[in-house]
């Protein structure tokens, strides 16, 4: 949702919420809570028709605009093209936030599908609105629309003329919208429609500065505009030294992305080297990541080595640049004494900190790969470490150089992420050996170490295998996890590979199973023993329960607070009128304790951290999944709902650490950072929650 028409929302509905008001307008206010509960709930439920489908299309012709807003997007939630109809009515609703709403709505129902019909109903409204806000979206919209490459061409050619106004720039916000909706369609076009008039306007607009918009949202058009040229190869050196000049790392952090795109040799080499001296953290992280894929040249080893090296006292080097280039020291650099000194000294024990470990695990890993003797001889104190994480890079680096012991050792490990890099480097070493271990792992209840036993039995010959796996899918489905989904069709798939009929007995109650791909799963399973068609009947469990009208309430009064084992607090303000369920979820999970002690276990430079994992993998979730609830734009910042698929959100959470607009209307969003975002960027791999608590601000 844009942000202005989300402010607009929520003071419209706010403006009819307030406890001071008369008793008569808190009734109104109850009915009004109670409505959009209602609207939330069928959107939860994803009707395809009847009743509640019925329901929903008659809440978008409310008298409450509030109620037509949430209901038209919940309408395009449903992400069914049958629906558009009833959408395009509200493009010409006398409300802005409900016209925005309809913009938004009508690409989501074509998510995934032919766009074609939608185009013409947002290219008409286009012509005629006036609301700033409301064309930003439509232009948004209509850059998200799957087209062919006739209406593609029409689609960008409108959205440059979206960009003008009376001869000159249109307004900031409507620019921010045609620079998103260009960057939507050039990467759905792998960049096809950048050439022309539409390849000189980008070219204005990385340089963009309006004063009608925050510097903010001016910085955003101008990484938006260098990406788009960038994946077009439209970038030349020039271009990209000046995105290394400009105020903002994201559009720093643009510039260096692009300068793979470079004519190889003397002015790449420029490039880089312009890129590592850019003082900007988000832009030498682009360098360290594109020089991870090139040729380990004497220049690209004096980057990594420099990078690697432990800090002298009093200085300081970032974590993130540090842990990118010991990884790009697990490849032979021409010197290769001073590469293993470097990596024997970030290796040593007396680098093991309790929190800044990273450096050391990556360069126990790039050790064994240039070095393994030198790796052995610090293996054993890395493997002893009481930071779990740690102990998995060193199963990962016994199993690069053999050293058998330590991995069999690491295989008793009570932390089920240990045992998983173990069996995986097991099976590198012993196939044979890996079989009986993988069907030992087969009891424990971890997705992850499931997914890796079942991946190592491939073609396996134990007589127990079959028996086994049978017992995981068991075990496995007895709490009714639908995010052990991924584990539980593994266990399937490769059943289908060992089993024979006369396990077919024990198959037969997952035809009715709560998960319908597992239904599905244990069906074609059982043709292909039996050679016969088998018809799933999966029978869904309830699933997340919606927050009461009071907490609702209690839930936009207050704000998440994550006190980091590093150091410092993160402050998410929520976003409970957007994202219901999810947001009541996290809030719920907060207020419980669930997140304390948890880690971000994913560290993804320029991209997102993700946590709040009870077993610190992505396959080890939260209850039930949680219906997507998307809308929202993933600026750096925001916190949003990691998800393996379709309407799979597990509980657990991500932090976008630049603006991803790639993400956008594909995973739900339900708060955005308001204080901490300098703690965020020092967040690393096994980074610790210490405790999170719900803070009332209001």
């Amino acid at each position: 949702m844009n942000k202005l028409a989300q402010y607009c929302l929520i003071g419209v509905f706010v403006a009819t919420t307030s406890t001071s008001c008369a008793p008569g307008d808190v009734n109104r206010s109850t009915r009004m809570h109670s409505a959009f509960l209602d609207i939330v709930a069928i959107e939860n439920a994803r009707p395809e028709e009847g009743i509640m489908l019925d329901r929903l299309t008659a809440y978008t012709r409310s008298e409450n605009r509030f109620i037509r807003a949430i209901s038209v997007r919940a309408l395009g939630r449903l992400e069914n093209p049958t629906l558009a109809s009833a959408i395009e009515e509200l493009l010409s609703d006398p409300a802005p936030e409900v016209r925005i709403e309809a913009a938004n709505a009508l690409a989501q129902a074509h998510f995934g599908a032919d766009g074609s019909k939608a185009l013409n109903p947002l290219l008409n409204r286009a012509d005629v609105e006036v609301a700033v806000a409301t064309k930003a979206a439509i232009a948004k919209s209509i850059g998200r629309l799957q087209l062919d490459i006739g209406l593609q061409a029409l689609a960008a050619e409108r959205l440059l003329q979206m960009s003008y106004t009376d001869g000159g720039d249109a307004p900031g916000e409507v620019m921010e919208g045609v620079a998103l909706g260009i960057e939507a369609l050039a990467r759905s076009t792998n960049g096809s429609i950048v050439q022309g008039r539409v390849m000189r306007r980008l070219d204005e607009l990385r340089m963009y500065l309006d004063g009608t918009i925050t510097r903010t949202h001016q910085a955003r058009v101008r990484s938006l505009a260098i990406n788009v040229l960038g994946r077009a190869g439209q970038l030349d050196l020039e271009q990209i030294r000046i995105a290394l000049r400009d105020e903002s790392h994201a559009v720093k952090a643009a510039g260096a992305r692009w300068i793979s795109a470079l004519p190889r040799g003397a002015i790449q080499g420029e490039g880089l080297r312009q890129v590592m001296f850019s003082r900007s953290v988000p832009a030498q992280v682009e360098g360290l990541q594109f020089l991870l894929n090139q040729p380990r040249t004497p220049q690209a080893c004096s980057y990594l080595k420099q990078g690697a090296r432990v800090p002298a006292s009093g200085t300081t080097t970032p974590l993130s640049l540090r842990v990118l280039s010991i990884d790009g020291l697990a490849e032979p650099c021409p010197d290769s004494i001073a590469q293993r000194s470097i990596l024997l000294a970030a290796a040593s024990p007396s680098e093991l900190d309790s929190i800044d470990w990273q450096p050391a695990s990556h360069a126990l890993v790039a050790l064994a790969h240039i070095s393994p003797d030198a790796a052995a001889n610090v293996l054993d104190v890395h493997a002893m470490s009481p930071e779990p994480f740690v102990r998995a890079y060193a199963a990962l680096a016994a199993g690069i150089i053999g050293e058998r012991t330590v991995v069999d050792a690491l295989l008793q490990d009570p932390m089920p992420n240990v045992r998983t890099e173990s069996l995986r480097s097991l099976a590198r070493l012993d196939d044979h050996a890996a079989d009986a271990a993988a069907i030992d792992q087969l009891v424990v209840e971890d997705p992850q170490l499931i997914m890796a036993a079942t991946a190592v039995l491939e073609g396996s010959t134990d007589p127990e295998a079959a028996h086994a796996l049978a017992d995981a899918l068991d075990r496995m489905s007895e709490e009714g996890r639908e995010t052990f989904r991924d584990a539980r069709r593994a266990l399937l798939d490769r059943l289908e590979e060992l089993g024979d009929p006369g396990l077919s007995k024990r198959l037969m109650p997952y035809l009715s199973d709560y998960d319908e791909l597992v239904a599905e799963d244990a069906a074609k399973v059982l043709e292909s023993w039996n050679g016969r068609a088998y018809l799933p009947n999966p029978i869904p469990r309830q699933g997340l329960e919606l927050p009461t009208i009071e907490q609702l309430r209690e839930m936009a009064a207050s704000i998440v607070v994550l006190h980091m084992r590093r150091g410092g607090e993160i402050h998410i303000a929520l976003h409970p009128y957007v994202s219901t369920a999810n947001t009541w979820r996290f809030f719920t999970q907060v207020r419980e304790g669930y997140f304390d002690g948890l880690t971000f276990h994913r560290w993804s430079p320029n991209f997102v951290i993700q946590g709040g994992s009870p077993n610190a993998n992505e396959y080890y979730g939260s209850g039930p999944f949680s219906r997507d609830e998307v809308g929202m734009h993933h600026w750096q910042g925001t916190v949003g709902i990691s998800t393996r698929g379709h309407d799979t959100g597990d509980g657990q959470i991500f932090v976008n650490l630049l603006d991803n607009p790639r993400l956008d209307h594909q995973y739900t969003i339900i708060g955005t950072i308001t204080e901490g975002l300098e703690v965020v960027g020092l967040v690393n791999e096994g980074d610790i929650i210490e405790r999170a608590e719900v803070r009332l601000i209001h």
